[in-house]
């Protein structure tokens, strides 16, 4: 059943041989029953639809979270040690001054170590549900167009095939839907930020929220704040995801493309996770300096919100020196190299899962009639049309054969 359906794929392609497969399959479709038909829904349906596309682009990274939040946790109370926050001064009077935030982790696993010990499980999973709100919103662009917009800047032979396109072509659709996914997960972004830099006694850094929860946050932002507060930073955003989305897919597609069109390699759970692994690493050596500037532009309060994006790149450049801008980078490349893998795995099974789990019921159905024609002959009564049409429909199977 998987040798037929695997050598009726080309039925689909642009080659030579492909095409008089094709036009065989046409012509016996019009003095056939209607069993013929079955061969090319087989061939079609190993294609998602769109909204399939969407629906895994979305649960795959959404999954993948569930896993790699304490590390998100971690990464956004490294990068706001050393932010200048507003307090007010103890007494009645106490008017408002600006300090600097105390660096009270010492490393990655400092920082992991004294959230879980003051705060549990459930301080290592803060801003979690605003996190998946994030994924999903924010990849069902990302992901879920950037093989259409690359198949239209430069098709395929065949549905399946490894993509021969270009970098270039790769790194623009990549950044084009960079730029959709962080438009649309902006506000996410923001309230799982303010939620995971919460905390409590001296472990406390950058400023602090009194938020219950996502939609405590959401309500208490747009009544006090106003709604646009929800776009706070999604200029540079915008920029880091444009760069980390190019990095990440041209990255991940190019070394996998290339394993499948030059090494023979096949598509599976262990080239997902290579691939996906060494575009992690690429992705957050681009990222790191604008994700710094970003945490702290959806940390800062509404009383410090004057100043820009480029104003905040030349405080942190003056006043904590050009290392700051990779400040977590060992966390950021904890939590976006399993996430980022564990992503593309889900994402592969799911969508090998889709593929296979559909195709088959009409491959078997096809198969009984067009390798087996003689088990047929005593329930159908086989004209001369129909019989000639199984001699060259198998006959066609058997030269696909020994091409392949």
């Amino acid at each position: 059943m998987n040798t037929f359906t695997t050598k009726s794929t080309p039925l689909l392609g642009r080659s030579n041989s492909s095409d008089n497969l094709h036009d065989l399959a046409d012509n016996n479709s019009k003095v056939t029953s209607p069993n013929t038909s079955l061969e090319n829904k087989v061939a079609v349906k190993k294609e998602l639809t769109q909204l399939e596309n969407f629906g895994v682009s979305a649960l795959a990274p959404s999954i993948a979270v569930l896993f790699t939040n304490p590390f998100d946790t971690v990464k956004v109370r490294l990068q706001l040690q050393g932010e200048f926050v507003k307090t007010r001064e103890p007494g009645r009077n106490g008017k408002e001054v600006v300090r600097v935030s105390e660096k009270v982790y010492k490393s990655s696993l400092d920082c992991l170590q004294k959230t879980f010990r003051h705060e549990g499980i459930r301080g290592l999973q803060k801003g979690l549900f605003p996190a998946i709100l994030k994924e999903s919103s924010k990849n069902i662009f990302r992901l879920g167009l950037y093989d259409p917009i690359l198949n239209a800047m430069h098709p395929l032979n065949y549905p399946g095939e490894a993509s021969t396109a270009p970098a270039w072509k790769r790194m623009i659709a990549g950044a084009a839907c960079g730029a959709m996914g962080a438009i649309s997960a902006n506000p996410f972004e923001l309230i799982k930020t303010r939620l995971q830099s919460h905390s409590t006694g001296g472990l406390a850094v950058g400023n602090q929220y009194a938020y219950t929860g996502t939609f405590s946050a959401l309500r208490t932002i747009i009544v006090n704040d106003g709604a646009m507060t929800l776009y706070r930073g999604s200029v540079i955003s915008i920029a880091r995801s444009m760069l980390g989305s190019a990095a990440n897919l041209t990255t991940y597609s190019l070394l996998k493309d290339h394993a499948r069109n030059n090494w023979g390699a096949k598509d599976g759970i262990m080239l997902d996770m290579a691939s996906s692994l060494v575009s992690a690493f690429i992705s957050v050596v681009v990222m790191n300096p604008m994700d710094v500037v970003r945490i702290r532009l959806y940390n800062r309060s509404s009383q410090s919100s004057s100043q820009t994006t480029m104003q905040s790149v030349r405080h942190i450049l003056t006043t904590e020196g050009p290392m700051a801008f990779y400040k977590g980078f060992s966390t950021h490349f904890m939590r976006i190299g399993p996430h980022f893998t564990l992503t593309f795995v889900f994402l592969g099974m799911l969508k090998r899962q889709l593929i296979e789990g559909s195709g088959p019921v009409e491959a078997t159905k096809s198969s009984s009639h067009t390798l087996h024609p003689r088990d047929e002959s005593t329930s159908s009564s086989s004209s001369p049309s129909s019989s000639s049409t199984s001699s060259i429909t198998t006959g066609v199977i058997a030269r696909r054969e020994e091409q392949i």
